[in-house]
């Protein structure tokens, strides 16, 4: 069940504004506002509870979304589509430019011209990243180059590392990339420390273990609720709510990364 107002999902005057609409306990809340409605899974109501609590800074509210596929089942077609929002798109295999999607093939290297090429601000209210094997390194390239800052952030990881164990996988190492077993993206932990080293919090992990959803540090100062976010073991998701699971990769060449980022 949804219990969230719609009113301020367009507001732009950011959380120093009016800010009668926050719950002061709306983090610990988050995990009961699942819904979907074109979402793979939750992400919907997660998406809608965090934007009425943390408002949009934007006019109208800006994301990029990228392995959207046609652009149907994504993170950000409601916002798009219900709330009036605007933004980029862009996938592997499709192009569809009535709805501003464009086909790219997405690499650490290029992403920052990408974002660059389809003019997108400096500052937007969402970022959403599926790209089902580097994500972690996409992220990161993005958080280095400085260029571009989301003021929320989802991403997909790897549920099924540990949540001690700070792991990615090495994009460098061969070209195939996704193949459908358990080697692919980054466990929670190595998504929380890079995500920590350029001011963003972790706030949730949805109940499917697909996806995990960043704010900005500062957001949650300001609202002196930093302290009420969940600890990495309490988020950790070690049985998704409808039961699935990669088979183990067989080849065991392909080498995991430590700790690129350090857990301060």
């Amino acid at each position: 069940k949804l219990i969230v107002s719609t009113r301020n999902l367009k507001n732009t005057t950011s959380i120093t504004g009016d800010t009668s609409y926050i719950h002061s306990n709306w983090v610990k809340q988050i995990k009961d506002q699942e819904l979907h409605i074109y979402t793979q899974n939750g992400e919907d109501g997660i998406l809608l509870w965090i934007f009425a609590n943390v408002g949009t800074v934007n006019k109208p509210p800006r994301f990029v979304e990228f392995g959207t596929q046609e652009g149907q089942q994504c993170n950000t077609r409601f916002l798009r589509q219900q709330l009036g929002w605007q933004g980029l798109m862009m996938d592997g295999g499709y192009e569809i430019p009535n709805i501003n999607l464009h086909k790219e093939i997405i690499t650490p290297k290029n992403i920052n011209d990408l974002l660059a090429k389809y003019q997108t601000p400096s500052l937007i209210d969402l970022l959403s990243i599926d790209i089902d094997f580097d994500d972690y390194f996409v992220w990161k390239s993005i958080l280095q180059a400085n260029r571009f800052h989301a003021r929320v952030v989802v991403i997909e990881y790897n549920y099924a590392i540990p949540p001690k164990e700070n792991r990615v996988v090495d994009p460098d190492q061969d070209f195939r990339r996704w193949t459908g077993s358990d080697y692919y993206g980054a466990s929670m932990l190595a998504m929380a420390a890079l995500g920590r080293a350029y001011n963003y919090t972790l706030i949730y992990a949805e109940k499917m273990g697909v996806n995990l959803f960043f704010i900005q540090t500062s957001i949650l100062i300001e609202q002196n609720i930093l302290h009420k976010v969940p600890s990495i073991k309490d988020l950790h998701i070690s049985r998704p709510a409808k039961y699935w699971k990669h088979p183990p990769e067989i080849d065991k060449t392909r080498r995991w990364i430590w700790n690129d980022t350090i857990w301060i």
